[in-house]
């Protein structure tokens, strides 16, 4: 059986007598890496909730919005094999929205970090770093992020502040990642 370990809206973990090493192990909304996005979504929902703005199409990513299952986010977004039919979470995003609030964000981001280095057996630890967000061409906006490696994956933890003229909304997202979806990620996908 599973280990739990959600993430509450006070961001702290529960975990069980053992701390989790595996990547399986973290739960989004009760979602973990591996399942099938068909036992909580249906078809068409996964369908109509796609989205199309990665250029490399390896992986296809997912927005639900205020589901009335999600107890701790706003949002849970996910990211699936594009062409896999069982449509299996290679990454989970929980989201909090901050509009015009980004320091609650940052102070929620800090609790968040203390309580994954309180309560996983993780690999590394990547300390907060801040950068220009790439989609926004007037420089303005920019993330705050931090990371933990496991055995088998990623934890991160990020502050989205975007600039007016982006038009995107302050938010907090914790994601939880395979190590192969990560280093896609990372490999220019925009």
């Amino acid at each position: 059986m599973k280990k739990l370990l959600g993430i509450l809206v006070l961001g702290l973990f529960l975990t069980t007598s053992s701390w989790a090493d595996d990547i399986r192990d973290f739960e989004i909304e009760g979602m973990s890496i591996g399942d099938s996005a068909l036992d909580f979504f249906s078809e068409s929902d996964i369908k109509k909730n796609s989205k199309n703005y990665y250029r490399d199409k390896k992986f296809t990513p997912v927005e639900n919005d205020n589901y009335s299952f999600f107890k701790t986010y706003e949002a849970v977004d996910f990211n699936f094999k594009t062409g896999d039919k069982n449509y299996i979470f290679h990454n989970i995003n929980g989201i909090l929205l901050y509009d015009n609030n980004i320091q609650d964000c940052y102070l929620k981001m800090d609790q968040i970090i203390e309580s994954v280095e309180t309560n996983i057996n993780y690999i590394k630890k990547f300390d907060k770093q801040t950068v220009k967000h790439s989609s926004d061409k007037t420089g303005k906006s920019k993330f705050t992020e931090a990371a933990f490696e496991m055995n088998d994956g990623y934890i991160v933890i990020t502050c989205y502040d975007y600039s007016k003229e982006h038009g995107g909304r302050d938010h907090l997202a914790v994601s939880v990642d395979t190590k192969e979806f990560s280093k896609w990620a990372s490999s220019g996908i925009y």
